[in-house]
């Protein structure tokens, strides 16, 4: 593996960093490089292609909008003995508690950027010399993601294309209202101090 990354980076130098890591899908390890140290995601599956394709796209679109730290992601190389890797910007990250307030400020600007960029977009419209569509970011009308992604090995099709999202807020209202109504409720009612919050998965749940 080393070779094929020593070739595909064009890196003369390739030393292990000492941070490595995973979990049950992947694994991970830092390698030292021409060009600095790096981050490569390592999975053997037959499906690890189509994985990193997704996970370097979903990085390179949270990139784009500027509103938390993602590491910028490389490269994705295909290996001679099967799998593939993700090779990643390296991040030092230690003591990130104290941060915890700014990550979900973050997470909070990152999950609006969308609605900012579609008001931004309806006042380009209105601007003499700049129409829509000419933003860096590019905004959204329907719920999906432009290729497919996956969650584990479990593969989500690309699905922008499918319905609107007036059409998906309506549907997890209705799906929420199914799931939280008689009898869906009573499998999960059993216990007495459930059995007290009858009202509150009757008629809370949007």
């Amino acid at each position: 593996m080393e070779a094929k990354l020593k070739k595909e980076l064009g890196t003369s130098m390739l030393r292990s960093a000492g941070h490595s890591g995973g979990g049950c899908v992947s694994q991970g390890q830092s390698y030292d490089t021409d060009s600095g140290r790096v981050f490569v995601k390592i999975n053997h599956k037959s499906e690890a292609r189509l994985m990193f394709d997704g996970e370097m796209a979903s990085v390179e679109a949270i990139l784009k909008t500027e509103t938390v730290k993602v590491p910028k992601p490389v490269k994705v190389i295909e290996l001679d003995t099967g799998g593939c890797v993700l090779v990643m910007e390296h991040l030092d990250m230690k003591s990130l508690s104290k941060y915890s307030k700014l990550l979900g400020q973050q997470l909070a600007d990152l999950h609006d950027h969308n609605k900012r960029q579609l008001e931004k977009n309806k006042k380009e419209q209105q601007t003499v010399g700049k129409g829509a569509g000419q933003s860096e970011v590019a905004a959204v009308e329907k719920f999906g993601f432009s290729v497919a992604t996956c969650c584990g090995y479990l593969p989500q099709p690309p699905s922008t294309a499918i319905q609107s999202m007036s059409w998906a807020s309506q549907g997890c209202s209705v799906a929420s209202t199914a799931l939280f109504t008689p009898p869906t409720t009573r499998r999960f009612l059993k216990q007495p101090a459930l059995q007290r919050e009858t009202s509150f998965t009757n008629s809370s749940i949007t």
